[in-house]
């Protein structure tokens, strides 16, 4: 079905490209915008050969072009910004202008005229710009500046306003090296395959996945995110593309200073914390400064900004209360310091040639909790990271011709990141917490990447193209002490019995399973050469058909070179050759193509627009790690039997030889349950890919409001997947090691209506309300990374079908800038989402119940006497390997609705035209109402989820965290000085 479908939109892309006679241009550029129209008589007939030039406002940089036989012009690749409109014809002798057109990141303004002989030489407006995009067919949405500069944000960092956009929502964290960075999962995926792109460079990690460098709010003037359908320009992504614009300098001086301070003073407590404890501590100093002006007038700006935050804050952790056998909920410091920096240079020598040059730095040192597979942990649980991240991007635009553009593209950036535990001990993981220090610390990761890329554009008759490519070169580096302190997995919280039969009950009586450790535990796992070439060229026509249609054609193909470890074959371990199938090569076959329409009413205020493409995402680095690491003799994992192996049935005790809580690690070998065993990468692996369909409708029903909705369906495959093939005696650790396939099996469904109202800025304010219905399911609760146990049946993946961890099916949105009566504002923004699924684990927390599909909770159940119903009837068959399951709480909850508003006011002082003094109060979660959610993908809900663990159906952690969105209450305070 992929091949035939892929070959029918090739052809159609190709014949439209070689039958091409003769633009309205609607690809959605990196970082740039276009202006087109079309230029007429009063009679309707078309004007050739008038000249239009636009103006850039704030710096009077200026491009010209003309109107071709059909009467229209198109200027493409223009920086986001004001312009003011020119056209003149010299046959009638007179000039038209607006002012301002706003063009926005991504976006193409539709700006018609009419010239009329009759009139003045000199008419002041063109007419109105409707909001409605009469020439694409992408699902996206733009935060604008007046948005990101006026919105309350608890920690400032811009992407969460990507939130706001429909088919956008939290993902849950899935990297323990960048615990603070913000995830947006775009059309039900996780948010590790989303692209982030700063002026038009690659801003992603190609190690993990996720985002990079974070830079200040006040240095970004506004932000594109495609959620779906963009076009053959854009790659690397099979969900969405967040296409960030910094701000540049202007003709004149300007700056800014801001304080925002925040204190545990002014805000309320967790719903889950244990009142028994000390409050927890907090506050929090952010502090940024702007500057930027001309450096020659009309020729050379700069502009610079630095935002420095100091955080003493605190994350919900538990602690073994062995006296009354309770899990006590506290909080354990997690202090933060964040660093950012960034300068830019824009350079327009002539009207023929522009550049630009950005470099940002962040530099990041955070204490927080370490990646939970349980649903707390305790302060042990902590860990400190330091992240260095550096970025330079430099720009050439050159107008080769009033008909073609050419805009060539370098950057270079680089992280580093260390984590190391705070404690050294093993990873005690019991059924309802995670004690001890995570076993995937210490390490440390390192990445380069160097980028060159290049768009052409060139506009014939009724056609816009847009040829070009892209050429990445990742290195990164690997230093993992994961499992060198080990990893214990109880079976009870608490001990129950005398089993060593010293005359007491303590935690040396703990059942537990077994245990993993390193088998060279004095040794780090080091990949020094994780590298990989990236290559993708695209061809875009986006053909004016008729003044009312459009059609966008677009054809990409992506390559990685060495994400398979195609050049190390011959370092493959020997014991599982004879495991793979075919010969390892690329992944040759991604050609991605995109057909979409758009049909406009005459007056340009309705469209109705669709589509079709296919949408590949990149394979992190990460999977080279785990075929080089856990190849069996890297990183010998030994897995050995706990002490439940060796309890007498008879007298419930152990022998003296049995490990214990003071000595786990002496069990004998066990044939790698439990364990990650020797990892290989599928020869057939293949870049994830998803083919995106959808159907919209855009109305401006009233001057200056625009409604928006699309139909979206989502299908993808070759999503990833680790699926136990086999074992293998390993020489290395002793005994028997399951052989685990890293393969491209799992599939991934999303449907939604998305559904948007927007009013632009006018008459004083400005809002935008959405709602998403949606429902996602897949095979994984991650989309990239198979560390999971695996499938219940390695032979029937079917099995694994299920709600992702993030469905939530009903999401709404709402948020504006009012500028009131003397100089008062307000800006509220209020988010109403619906509960996610949680997965309902067996008693050891191993894996789920074999019976139900993933994330069953809130989904086939909705309290617990529908589970317990359920669990009577399995239990009469026989229960589970023979064993009854403990029933659920009768007030067993699986899920919580979202519900929080936060809240900006402030008041403008003014001091002449240009000098203002804002102070400003924020709110956050206005109405404190609880909204509990959790962190991790493995148990996103929030709520305890292992059977007969005494979290079970309960709250464990909170919405935020201590001071996140959707938090307990918290007041800010700040002020912003201009100039």
């Amino acid at each position: 079905m992929k091949k035939v479908a892929i070959s029918i939109a090739a052809c159609l892309t190709l014949v439209c490209f070689i039958f091409a006679a003769s633009p309205k241009a609607s690809a959605q550029q990196l970082a740039t915008a276009t202006l087109g129209g079309r230029v007429t008589d009063p009679a309707g007939a078309v004007i050739p050969g008038a000249q239009v030039t636009v103006t850039q406002k704030a710096t009077n940089f200026q491009r010209t072009t003309t109107t071709n036989d059909e009467g229209v012009y198109v200027l493409t690749n223009l920086p986001p910004g004001e312009y003011d409109l020119k056209i003149q014809a010299n046959t009638f002798n007179v000039q038209v202008s607006q002012s301002p057109v706003s063009l926005q990141v991504g976006q193409n303004v539709n700006l018609d005229a009419t010239l009329d002989a009759g009139l003045a030489e000199v008419v002041d407006s063109v007419g109105y710009v409707p909001l409605v995009d009469t020439n694409s067919s992408k699902v996206d949405g733009v935060i604008a500046s007046r948005e990101i500069e006026g919105l309350p944000l608890n920690g400032r960092n811009f992407l969460e306003l990507a939130l706001l956009v429909p088919g956008n929502a939290p993902a849950p964290n899935f990297d323990p090296t960048k615990t603070n960075t913000v995830l947006i999962s775009s059309a039900g995926q996780l948010g590790r395959g989303s692209n982030v792109t700063i002026d038009g460079s690659d801003n992603n990690d190609d190690v993990v996945g996720g985002a990079l460098i974070n830079i200040s709010e006040d240095s970004v003037q506004e932000f594109q995110i495609a959620t779906n359908r963009f076009s053959a320009e854009l790659g690397r992504s099979a969900s969405s593309v967040i296409n960030v614009v910094t701000k540049q300098g202007t003709n004149e001086l300007h700056g800014s200073a801001s304080v925002f301070w925040r204190d545990r003073r002014f805000q309320g407590l967790p719903p889950t914390f244990d009142r028994r404890g000390a409050e927890p501590p907090f506050d929090r100093e952010q502090y940024s400064f702007t500057l930027g002006g001309p450096v020659v007038k009309n020729k050379a700006w700069f502009f610079g900004a630095f935002e420095y935050r100091n955080q003493d804050g605190a994350v919900l952790v538990g602690e073994r209360d062995t006296a009354t056998r309770t899990i006590r909920r506290g909080f354990a410091g997690a202090p933060l310091n964040d660093l950012l920096a960034s300068g830019r240079l824009d350079v327009s020598p002539n009207g023929v040639d522009r550049l630009n040059f950005r470099y940002s730095i962040e530099r990041a040192d955070d204490v927080t909790a370490s990646t939970l597979v349980r649903e707390i942990g305790s302060a042990s649980q902590r860990q400190a990271a330091r992240n260095n991240y550096q970025a330079f991007t430099a720009n050439w635009v050159r107008a080769l011709s009033p008909r073609a553009v050419n805009d060539f593209r370098f950057s270079v950036n680089n992280f580093f990141n260390r984590t190391a535990p705070l404690s050294v001990a093993p990873q005690f993981t019991f059924p309802s917490l995670q004690d001890g220090a995570s076993f995937r610390v210490p390490q440390a990761t390192r990445q380069n990447r160097l980028q060159a890329s290049d768009n052409f554009a060139y506009v014939a008759g009724k056609h816009t193209f847009h040829f070009g490519g892209d050429v990445q070169r990742v290195d990164a580096d690997f230093d993992l002490g994961v499992f060198q302190q080990g990893r214990i997995e109880f079976v009870e919280d608490f001990p129950t019995f005398d089993h060593n039969g010293d005359g007491r009950v303590d935690d040396n009586d703990l059942l537990f399973a077994v245990t993993l450790r390193s088998g060279v535990p004095e040794r780090a796992l080091v990949i020094p050469d994780a590298d990989n070439y990236h290559f993708a060229v695209f061809a875009q026509d986006d053909w004016r058909v008729s003044p009312r249609f459009t059609l966008n054609l677009g054809l990409r193909y992506e390559l990685d070179t060495d994400v398979k470890n195609v050049s190390r074959t011959a370092e493959l371990n020997p014991l599982i050759l004879p495991f793979l199938q075919g010969q390892r090569g690329r992944d040759l076959n991604n050609f991605a193509p995109r057909v979409g329409f758009n049909f406009a009413s005459k007056d340009g205020r309705r469209s109705l627009h669709g589509g079709y493409g296919i949408y590949y995402d990149r394979v992190v680095l990460q999977i080279q790690s785990l075929e080089r690491g856990l190849d069996g003799r890297a990183l010998p994992v030994e897995v050995r039997a706990g002490n439940v192996f060796f309890l007498d049935p008879e007298t419930g005790q152990f022998p003296p030889f049995a490990p214990s809580f003071s000595n786990p690690f002496t069990g004998f070998i066990l044939p790698g349950a439990g364990a990650s065993g020797i990892n290989i990468i599928d020869n057939g692996l293949q870049n994830p890919s998803v083919q995106q369909m959808n159907l919209g409708v855009q109305q401006e029903f009233a001057r200056d409001f625009v409604l928006k909705a699309d139909y979206v369906h989502n299908f993808g495959t070759h999503f990833l997947i680790g699926r136990t093939i086999g074992e293998v005696f390993n020489p290395v650790v002793g005994g028997a090691d399951r052989v685990v396939n890293l393969e491209s099996s799992a599939k991934f469904k999303y449907d939604a209506l998305l559904l948007s109202l927007e009013k632009r800025y006018s008459k004083r304010y400005l809002f935008r309300a959405s709602y998403t219905l949606s429902k996602a399911f897949n095979y994984a609760n991650d989309d990239q990374i198979p560390f999971s146990n695996g499938p219940i049946d390695p032979a029937n993946l079917q099995l694994e079908y299920g709600p992702t961890p993030n469905d939530q099916r009903h999401r709404f949105t709402f948020a504006g800038t009012f500028d009131l009566p003397y100089d008062f504002r307000l800006a509220p923004i209020l988010t109403l989402a619906s509960a996610v699924p949680l997965d309902i684990l067996l008693p050891d927390a191993s894996t789920r119940i074999p019976q139900l599909q993933r994330n069953a909770g809130g989904r086939l159940f909705h309290n617990g006497a529908e589970l317990n119903a359920f669990l009577n009837d399995l239990n009469a068959a026989g229960g589970v390997n023979g064993q009854p399951l403990p029933l659920a709480p009768a007030d067993a909850r699986f899920g919580d609705n979202f519900s929080s508003l936060d809240l900006r006011a402030s008041r403008l002082f003014r001091f002449g035209e240009r000098v203002s003094l804002e102070p400003i109060v924020e709110v956050f979660n206005l109405f404190n109402v609880t909204n509990v959610l959790g962190v991790s993908n493995v148990n996103y809900s929030g709520y305890g989820n292992v059977l007969g663990s005494q979290n079970f159906g309960r709250p464990v952690t909170t919405a935020g965290g201590v001071f996140g969105s959707g938090g307990p209450r918290a007041f800010q305070f700040a002020a912003r000085f201009k100039f």
